[in-house]
């Protein structure tokens, strides 16, 4: 048996807190939320709705590239650029960057593929998905302020559901 450290079990403390949060998140979605989408009739006018939710998670990665931006004009260090001996704030926003570049990125490809394989019934769930990651993403970025092990909340919110939605479509395109 794998015995973990305190540290692991803090992080496995966060990832599993951090899926049944999605699961309740994306129950009351679908049971609460009333959200009227329109008969689609065609894949590209479904890809077109997703792109229009996509640009509000892609808000988050805008919000950490001006917070980075803000802090290099205002750093003697980083404003010439420099990548070593940063305050601490400024390469946990970059690492914020990059992992919301690569949550992104991955999010926008199980959506598109999603609403490819989808019928327009199935569309609610774009909307609750990307909602979701917005939540996370800033549970992330103030957990990891907080302490390192902190943002394991905000990644398990964002990771979940496209590994999730990853798997649904996968299995919809092979099946």
């Amino acid at each position: 048996m794998i015995t973990l450290n305190q540290q692991q079990k803090d992080v496995r403390v966060g990832m599993v807190a951090g899926a049944l949060f999605c699961v309740v998140w994306v129950w009351m979605g679908y049971g609460f939320i009333n959200i009227e989408l329109p008969l689609w009739v065609t894949t590209g006018d479904r890809l077109a709705y997703v792109a229009k939710c996509e640009f509000f998670a892609s808000l988050m990665l805008l919000f950490g590239v001006m917070a980075v931006a803000g802090q290099r004009f205002f750093s003697d260090k980083a404003i010439e650029g420099q990548t070593t001996g940063l305050p601490d704030a400024i390469i946990i926003n970059q690492r914020y960057i990059q992992n919301t570049l690569e949550q992104l990125i991955l999010l926008v490809i199980a959506h598109m593929a999603y609403a490819a394989t989808a019928d327009s019934g199935d569309m609610k769930i774009i909307p609750i998905l990307v909602s979701l990651f917005i939540v996370g993403r800033i549970c992330f970025w103030v957990g990891y302020h907080q302490n390192a092990l902190s943002r394991s909340f905000g990644f398990a919110v964002t990771f979940y559901p496209t590994v999730t939605l990853m798997l649904v479509t996968a299995w919809r395109i092979g099946g």
